[in-house]
């Protein structure tokens, strides 16, 4: 008992694990199958050689379909019952910070099911639990069909935030996944004012983990910079967007890393957004709630349960991602490990313009080069990979990307590095699934690429970098 306290103790220092305050019960399942069983006890298991063994009996298994393996995994008995109401824990999130989420659990909360999580952002000056009790009202009488989860406290607003540059939202959907049965396909942020930007930020950095967002009585940010919507914005093509803003919400929008100098009001700003939106064809639908100020930005029922039933596309056949800091370097079927190069990481740094040159053109000369990038497309047999200030990757395969019985090849940056035949692993799938709690997007191989453009297949003992680095 010491042993296992001591252990969870320094995770809380040193990395993230999500306390929960009371801890639920686990729950001894009746309708666990051997399958699920071997599954879990894979889950469980500590050492490659053991983990080797276990892969092997689950494939043994009589009812063992590969189609049907995330059938099994969640129903493994892993989750912990929670009774419903209002549930804390506490968690870290890399830097020396913690944070403390709040949870609603509903009514018939059960862990033989998984249920669709929405993630709560508060505003300014706000709290968890008032954007808990904002998005009950939301939700109204359908509000038990979901758990809903909202951390105190955040810092993450936007890619120009302030440090430390904790991964906080990413690391608490994904600790949310092992203490509640989540859905990760009906993964939602939603959020008000400060809030919004934050739901912004975190549908355009980590669209990958999420079905839908609703950002409400913001705008997305920086928007004082040129060329950055344009590069970030395909981050999130494949991710439905619900922007709830007022017409005649006069809130300052403040300039570029919170500079003094003011953009507009909050619906001056969002007016030139609509634009840009449909220039880029992104999946957003543009709501602005006519008459409305800065506290009226409410969705419209229809437009907002349409979002709420939105599923994530698991492995769209073009990817774009630009990103700020390499805990962001994800998307669907790309990752990225390592950063090199320069980085965006200093905040204030004084920018010398050039002649007749405007702030906006100065901002976006220095910083937008500074973003790194994971982009990749595939088609037929052939994956297409463009990266920046990365130099250890890995590409992630899954069913549905290519014809397992004809050889792939990968290009990188020009480069054919790989061409031949991938294997499906069912170790690699179970040691992915443990390692994100991710029973929807399986992942069956991966190429890992390092610096040298050398390629190693993805094995069920390689180690990977957690989203905390220290």
């Amino acid at each position: 008992m010491q042993h296992a306290n001591l252990r969870r103790l320094l995770l809380l220092c040193f990395g993230a694990v999500l306390v929960m305050m009371p801890w639920g019960t686990q729950q001894a399942r009746a309708d666990e199958s051997p399958l699920a069983a071997k599954a879990r006890a894979f889950f469980e298991a500590k050492g490659t050689k053991r983990h080797a063994e276990l892969a092997l009996a689950v494939a043994a298994d009589p009812s063992y379909d590969p189609a049907a393996i995330g059938e099994a995994l969640h129903g493994m008995e892993v989750f912990p019952t929670h009774k419903p109401g209002r549930r804390y824990a506490s968690m870290g999130v890399g830097y020396g910070q913690s944070r403390r989420l709040v949870l609603r659990i509903p009514k018939g909360y059960s862990p033989d099911r998984a249920w669709p999580l929405i993630y709560c952002l508060h505003a300014s000056g706000s709290t968890a639990s008032s954007i808990l009790r904002r998005t009950e009202s939301l939700l109204g009488s359908r509000v038990d069909e979901f758990v809903l989860a909202a951390p105190d406290g955040y810092r993450q607003t936007s890619l120009d935030a302030p440090p430390p540059f904790t991964p906080e939202h990413p690391v608490a959907i994904q600790e949310l996944r092992k203490v509640i049965h989540v859905d990760s396909d009906r993964v939602y942020a939603m959020g008000y004012s400060l809030g919004g930007y934050a739901s912004w930020t975190t549908a355009v950095l980590h669209s990958d983990m999420l079905g839908g967002a609703v950002p409400m009585a913001s705008c997305p940010a920086p928007w004082d910079m040129d060329g950055v919507w344009e590069a970030i914005g395909p981050n999130f093509q494949h991710l439905p967007v619900l922007h709830v803003w007022g017409t005649r919400d006069g809130l300052n929008v403040p300039g570029f890393e919170g500079r003094a100098h003011s953009l507009g009001s909050m619906s001056d700003v969002n007016r030139k957004f609509s634009p840009l939106i449909r220039k880029l064809g992104l999946n957003v639908i543009d709501h602005p709630v006519q008459g409305a100020g800065h506290g009226g930005a409410r969705p419209k029922e229809r437009e907002m349960w349409k979002l709420l039933e939105a599923e994530r596309v698991h492995y769209p056949a073009e990817v774009s991602h630009r990103f700020r800091h390499i805990h962001q370097a994800s998307t669907y079927w790309l990752e990225g490990h390592a950063w090199k190069g320069p980085a965006w990481d200093d905040i204030g740094r004084r920018i010398k313009k050039k002649p007749g040159e405007s702030n906006r053109a100065a901002f976006g000369r220095v910083f937008v080069p500074l973003l790194g990038e994971l982009s990749g497309r595939i088609e037929g047999q052939t994956v297409t990979v463009r990266t920046k200030h990365l130099s250890d990757f890995t590409v992630w395969l899954g069913d549905g990307m290519i014809d397992w019985n004809q050889p792939v090849k990968l290009v990188v940056n020009g480069v054919a590095v790989f061409e031949g035949r991938v294997e499906k692993d069912l170790g690699v799938l179970l040691a992915q699934a443990k390692r994100s709690y991710d029973f929807e997007r399986l992942r069956w191989a991966g190429l890992r690429v390092d610096a040298k453009g050398k390629v190693k297949p993805v094995t069920a003992d390689m180690k990977f970098p957690g989203l905390i680095r220290r």
